[in-house]
């Protein structure tokens, strides 16, 4: 091979390499964007939804707006449970996807900030529990806000939209659309099998009854998060 032939190899070589280097999420060199917040969370046994729950779509619906008329958490707000949690999900999503449904989560890990945020704005303890008796199960990982979803995330048609304050929303559904009945059934079937509880108020919401390991709140200081 002649010099001029081996210095075009060698820049063939980089030139092909360069995305690796210094490109996007795929590349051998590239960071996480949450990996110092991952690494933080791992200390209060919470996980990342998205590496977690294999399938599960996610849809953060606090990023956009809220009860308060205003996002309660930025667009780079990740989606974390306890990590006993998402073992269960895990049996829940397998469950699902033999009647050709996947988990779409609307809100999982809550700090107590927004939690605050949330009450001064809602003020309805059927709807939020208020701060002054404790904090949401949310604060600690082990509920979970969740839909059904087409395997390829479609949305499917369900009770009432995410935190629709009114009779539609209870758990219990008395609509007279039979598919509608049969989903709300299979997404609160298989929840329940995994070992979460069904609210009276929320179909949307469940709480894990029996998340093992090292439970704490935990505020979004403590793993570098900013609020709005």
């Amino acid at each position: 091979m002649t010099s001029h032939a081996r210095k075009s190899a060698i820049l063939f070589a980089f030139l092909i390499c360069m995305p690796l280097i210094t490109g996007g999420q795929s590349g051998m060199f590239s960071r996480d964007a949450h990996a110092e917040i991952y690494r933080k969370a791992k200390k209060y046994n919470l996980v990342p939804v998205e590496k977690a729950v294999p399938g599960v779509f996610i849809d953060m619906r606090y990023k956009i707006t809220s009860a308060s008329g205003k996002p309660l958490y930025r667009n780079d707000m990740p989606c974390l449970v306890h990590r006993s949690t998402a073992e269960k999900l895990q049996k829940v999503s397998k469950a699902l996807k033999t009647s050709g449904y996947a988990l779409m989560i609307w809100d999982a890990w809550r700090p107590p900030e927004a939690h605050q945020a949330l009450w001064d704005a809602v003020k309805d303890p059927n709807y939020v529990v208020p701060p002054s008796k404790g904090l949401s199960w949310h604060c600690y990982g082990i509920s979970v806000d969740l839909t059904l979803v087409t395997l390829d995330g479609k949305p499917v048609e369900m009770p009432s939209k995410f935190d629709e304050f009114s009779s539609r929303a209870a758990s219990k559904y008395s609509g007279g659309d039979p598919e509608i009945a049969k989903r709300v059934t299979l997404l609160q079937t298989a929840m329940q099998e995994a070992g979460f509880r069904v609210i009276k108020s929320e179909w949307w919401h469940f709480d894990d009854m029996n998340a093992r390991g090292g439970i704490r709140d935990v505020t979004a200081a403590d793993l570098g998060i900013a609020m709005p």
